[in-house]
């Protein structure tokens, strides 16, 4: 794969150039996907749809972090998860030997973040989904054990399935969920409407989405005009987003086979543009 920081490349040999791709992640996501969408020679445009900030009351996170040892498991299923559970230990004033007694879960490039703390995940799924983690516990033989799920909690939206679904499917195969709340995702909506306009006059290539819930704020801020989607390339981090665009009445054209990290998106675009084809 070309460094694209470390090596003068030809325009010719960037698919994406001069593509101009709106992407509506939130701001904890922009810096590298922008980065990415540069080094290929993109025009990115971020229109953050959902924003991702701190809980006003972290009573029940801090109490399950105090009593991890009842957990047999601990399973993150973003960034945002983990994340929220350091800064609470730092605030709590704990350190990683809470987690002597209870086996990690991590999805793709999270894990290695933690390994590379020196942080042990005992299971990383093959596929980097929640469902991986269910289907992995399941090859594994694991049907019970109390499991702790710190996941956002969404305000002034509908939630995704994705967090209910996760819960629906362990707790089929015999698991003791406990979901708690550990970071707030919300619907974005101001400032956001010289994008729109960017959308609404066909200035857009590509839009491109990391999560269902990017999907349902942008069809709320679009409303009555939410049509122009279907006059666009609509890019999803995986088969799951990719689900939930579908949902909602907008057809992904490109799907990313590899969602373990944000690379493997935007060599999915780039395949797009020299093949016509994900």
């Amino acid at each position: 794969m070309i460094d694209f920081e470390k090596k003068l490349v030809m325009r010719e040999s960037l698919p994406l150039y001069l593509k101009r791709i709106l992407f509506t992640t939130p701001r904890n996501y922009a810096a590298k996907l922008s980065r990415l969408l540069v080094l290929r020679g993109a025009l990115p445009v971020w229109m953050p749809t959902i924003v991702i900030e701190a809980m006003r009351d972290y009573h029940a996170f801090d109490q399950a972090i105090k009593n991890l040892s009842e957990y047999s498991w601990l399973a993150f299923t973003s960034r945002n998860g983990i994340d929220a559970f350091f800064n609470r230990l730092e605030v709590l004033g704990l350190d990683t030997g809470v987690l002597k007694n209870t086996k990690l879960c991590a999805l793709g490039n999270d894990a290695k973040a933690l390994e590379e703390k020196g942080i042990n995940v005992a299971l990383v799924p093959p596929v980097a989904s929640t469902k991986g983690i269910v289907d992995e516990l399941e090859r594994r033989g694991v049907k019970s054990g109390r499991i702790l799920l710190p996941v956002p909690e969404v305000v002034g939206m509908d939630e995704p399935r994705v967090i209910p679904d996760l819960v629906g499917w362990l707790s089929a195969i015999g698991m003791d969920v406990h979901r708690v709340p550990a970071y707030t995702t919300s619907r974005s909506s101001d400032g956001l409407s010289v994008e729109k306009n960017l959308l609404l006059d066909g200035a857009i290539d590509m839009v491109a989405f990391t999560s269902a819930a990017e999907i349902e704020s942008l069809l709320f801020l679009l409303g009555g005009e939410r049509d122009v989607l279907q006059k666009t390339v609509i890019a999803c981090y995986g088969p799951v987003t990719a689900g939930g665009a579908t949902e909602r009445g907008v057809t992904p054209r490109i799907v990313a086979k590899d969602f373990s990290a944000l690379e493997g998106f935007i060599e999915a675009m780039e395949e797009y543009y020299v093949t016509g084809r994900t």
